[in-house]
């Protein structure tokens, strides 16, 4: 009936095949798709309200779509797999497939009213004529199916990121959407975007627009942000040529180093429970004019230099450091796969970055980063 709740539940594996498509285009309509491979969750629908994963070990996952009903009539739920990429209609090749442990559809929140129980059978069933039967508990679930109940060991870190207040400093590459959008579907923070295009951290040598924006931003924090990203960017070796500066440096005004120490300071002013965490430069491809590796800028300097005062800054302070540059694979010599304009991160750069960043945050989180 319209105006109803409805929850679906199902808690699923990647196989062969590693994307689950929960479908409805009756009463409660919805189309959503979930990476059981990387955890992530879209989709689309008239009655579509949230879409969610959680990790429940053993690499199992609880698929959840919620929403209210926005017609009346029979919902015709269905599950689907999809292929590596695109969607229905997908014809299987017989062999590859999914696990799914279990389904529940609830209204109002009431019980599964789906017409199979809401356990799968263990029972041996046929993929399709002529193909040989698949064994029972091929793919065995291993987890607590009550959320509520999930053994915190199971826990891969994202508990501690979700919802939490999020704020994002940095250069254009911030300033654009492609990693923060995807990185915030795949930790559940809440963004506050304060990145500033062209900005530098540190001030510049040849009168660059941007020189200082980023470090300007800082005054601009929530001061009930819980996690802070810095992203100092190219933009001070390549754009505004900012001094490199020498470790011990403590002032902005004396180089990068120092701003760099400058900014941590002000940020744990400006927000005292916030976790800092800066995300380390990446090399630009060799078809870009300044802001690349192999290049010295007015100041003697080269990118490398840059990137690792970055990582020393970062240990020097206590500060957490996510080596992007170093280890995500974005780079001089993956621009073209990563980049748009051998500098930008494409739809798919922003997705590799934001996939590195989201696992390195969970490290950080099962190490009890984001504690007390």
């Amino acid at each position: 009936m319209i105006g109803q709740t409805f929850v679906w539940d199902v808690y699923a594996q990647k196989a062969e095949r590693t994307r689950l498509n929960l479908f409805s285009n009756g009463a409660c309509a919805f189309d959503c798709t979930f990476d059981l491979a990387g955890g992530t969750a879209s989709g689309s629908g008239a009655a579509f309200g949230t879409v969610s994963t959680q990790a429940i070990g053993a690499n199992w996952y609880r698929c959840r779509v919620t929403g209210t009903a926005n017609g009346t009539g029979i919902a015709n739920v269905q599950h689907r797999v999809f292929p590596a990429a695109g969607g229905h209609p997908y014809v299987g090749d017989g062999v590859s497939g999914l696990g799914l442990q279990s389904s529940s559809l609830s209204i109002n929140g009431g019980a599964n009213i789906l017409n199979s129980p809401r356990d799968f059978s263990s029972a041996a069933w046929i993929k399709a004529a002529g193909m040989p039967p698949v064994a029972a508990n091929t793919i065995r679930y291993v987890g607590a199916l009550d959320p509520s109940a999930i053994d915190a060991d199971a826990d891969d870190g994202r508990a501690a990121l979700v919802g939490k207040k999020w704020t994002l400093l940095g250069s254009s590459i911030t300033a654009q959407a492609f990693y923060r959008g995807p990185l915030a579907v795949k930790t559940g923070m809440v963004p506050t975007n304060l990145a500033y295009s062209g900005g530098s951290l540190g001030i510049a040598t040849n009168g660059h627009y941007g020189s200082q924006k980023i470090y300007d931003q800082i005054a601009l924090i929530p001061v009930d942000a819980e996690i802070i990203t810095l992203e100092p960017g190219p933009n001070n070796f390549g754009a505004a040529d900012v001094v490199l500066g020498d470790l011990g440096d403590q002032t902005l005004a004396s180089g990068f180093t120092g701003a760099m120490v400058d900014a941590f300071k002000a940020m744990r002013l400006r927000a005292p429970i916030a976790k800092i965490i800066c995300l380390g430069t990446y090399s630009g491809g060799p078809g870009h004019a300044t802001h690349r590796l192999f290049r010295t800028n007015s100041q003697g300097n080269t990118l490398d230099q840059f990137m690792r005062r970055e990582r020393e800054v970062c240990e020097m302070m206590g500060m957490g450091f996510i080596d992007v540059g170093g280890g995500s694979g974005i780079g001089y010599l993956t621009s073209t796969l990563y980049m748009s304009d051998e500098l930008h991160l494409n739809s798919v750069g922003g997705e590799r970055y934001a996939s590195f960043v989201a696992d390195k945050l969970r490290a950080l989180s099962r190490v009890g980063f984001f504690g007390t």
